[in-house]
């Protein structure tokens, strides 16, 4: 496993003098040996999305916490005010746990 990258354009994304620019994708695993390697790329970033497995959530609620927490006080996240999105996958299933339980169970691994 490695972090993947690509970069595209959106017609709706140009600079300043009116020409449009790539955007630059990169997914980092959330495997915790690949974890350093989001280090590399935080300083560039305008955004960060980090994906919410609404099924297998509950076996992996504290790391992902955890990594959660760690992203959101880096200072190269917090410094720069990036924006931070969970975005949830798997929410169609039939074993997905609520979007309530999703949201109040880090809280409480985190101690907020």
């Amino acid at each position: 496993m490695e972090p993947n990258e690509g970069s595209f354009i959106l017609h709706s994304e140009e600079d300043k003098k009116g020409k449009l620019k790539p955007v630059h994708i990169v997914d980092v695993p959330g495997h915790s040996h690949l974890r350093p390697k989001l280090d590399e790329f935080l300083p560039q970033a305008a955004g960060v999305v980090f994906v919410v497995d609404f099924v297998e959530f509950l076996p992996n609620c504290r790391p992902a916490s955890e990594y959660l927490y760690e992203i959101l006080t880096k200072a190269s996240v917090v410094n720069k005010k990036v924006p931070v999105l969970l975005l949830c996958n798997k929410v169609d299933k039939v074993t997905a746990h609520t979007t309530e339980f999703i949201r109040k169970q880090p809280e409480k691994e985190i101690y907020l």
